[in-house]
This record gives structure tokens, C-alpha cells and sequence, in this order.
């Protein structure tokens, strides 16, 4: 007579464990959740880097493209509008404004060496009803850096006086508007640049006047 041996399934000893305990959940939650708040930050210190070498790149660009335009045009491109321009949008980033209208004029009396289209922006809303620049539309657009944020542009007959300008502050979560004039120079108690422009980046917190600020000039 042969015997069958069943085989015994199921048990305490061998029964595979399936799912996770609820301590054990918890533990995997609390992981990832550390793992994001270390992580989060690094990847947005880790953009903001990156973000700040394109826009010190950037301005460098712009740069030599006012230089080139003084040459052909005997002095660096205004930071306040013409009195000719009419209807004159607000003064708000009338530097940054005034700058592109100078380099891409509506009557092609310069052309700019450059192709800016994609750092192009409007955070105050500006529309002219017609166009002051080389585009068809009469929005009264600024050059911006790689947060989207107008740059500031200083003539220096402008450097005390200024201009008002409109960024979005990640820290404030808010636009916020702020007054800016020409950068000092510690070293020397003079602006950065006397004798020519100044271009300014508020960097990665959208504020000016800040440690995180970008020029075309070394601090």
C-alpha cells in the first residue's frame, strides 16, 4: 500500500509574511519624508546655481550689446524714456524698458546683434497701444533674468536716481515693488561701473539689495 504524504501549508513557522505592519507604514513614511526634506532643497539650491551662472552669462550678452551700441551711437542707451515716446508706459522698470526699446527701435534705426526673444516679460502689464519696439505688440516688454524677473538697467546719469521696479519674491511668495539705484562699491565707496552702465539681477530670492544680487560686475 503506497502512502500519500501531504504536504502541510499554512503554519505560524511556515507561513510567508504578506503586506506590512502598521509600524512598519509608518516607517517607510517617516523615510521618505526625511528623504524629501533633504532632497527638495539640494534640487532647488542645485537650480538656483545653475540659474545664476545662465543670467551672469546672460547679462554679459546684453552687455556687450549696449557697448556695441554706444559705439555706433556715441553713448550707452538711456534708462529713461524719450520725451518723443508717446504714450509713455509707467515708470515702473522704465530702465529695463527704455533699454530694449533703445537696442530693437519700431523704426529699425538699430538692430540689436542679438536674438532676446525667450528672456522677454511684462510683470507690470504695460500696453503702450502701439508698438514702441521692433515686435508687433504694443505690450511694453523687459529683458528678464532666468527667474523671469525684469533686470535692472543704469545709465550713469541715473545711478543716483534709480528706478522702480516689480519682481516676484519666492521668499515673500508676492510681487513686491522696490526702489533700486546703482550698486556702491565697498572698496572704493563709488558705484561699480562710474563711468558706464549697470546691469542688476536680483538672483534667486527676487529681492534687490540682497547678497544673491547678479551684475555685470564683480563684487
Amino acid at each position: 500500500m503506497m502512502h500519500h504524504r501531504t504536504l502541510r501549508r499554512g503554519g505560524a513557522a511556515g507561513t510567508a509574511r504578506a503586506g506590512f505592519s502598521l509600524i512598519e507604514l509608518l516607517a517607510v513614511i517617516i523615510i521618505v519624508a526625511l528623504l524629501f526634506a533633504f532632497l527638495i532643497p539640494n534640487l532647488l539650491s542645485s537650480k538656483d546655481a545653475v540659474n545664476s551662472k545662465m543670467t551672469g552669462t546672460w547679462l554679459d550678452q546684453v552687455s556687450a550689446e549696449i557697448s556695441a551700441y554706444a559705439r555706433d551711437k556715441g553713448d550707452f542707451p538711456p534708462s529713461t524714456f524719450p520725451r518723443k515716446l508717446d504714450p509713455k508706459p509707467s515708470k515702473t522698470n522704465m530702465g529695463v524698458e527704455s533699454l530694449l526699446i533703445a537696442l530693437m527701435p519700431a523704426d529699425g534705426s538699430y538692430l540689436a546683434g542679438g536674438d532676446y526673444d525667450d528672456r522677454l516679460g511684462n510683470t507690470d502689464g504695460d500696453d503702450s497701444k502701439k508698438p514702441h519696439s521692433r515686435f508687433q505688440s504694443s505690450e511694453v516688454f523687459e529683458l528678464c533674468d532666468h527667474w523671469d524677473n525684469p533686470i535692472v538697467y543704469l545709465h550713469r546719469r541715473d545711478y543716483d536716481k534709480g528706478g522702480t521696479y516689480l519682481t516676484f519674491s519666492e521668499e515673500a511668495g508676492d510681487w513686491i515693488e522696490e526702489k533700486v539705484v546703482a550698486a556702491i562699491n565697498p572698496t572704493t565707496g563709488s558705484p561699480y561701473r562710474q563711468d558706464t552702465f549697470q546691469l542688476i539681477s536680483a538672483g534667486p530670492d527676487g529681492k534687490f539689495g540682497t547678497a544673491d544680487d547678479i551684475g555685470n560686475f564683480k563684487r
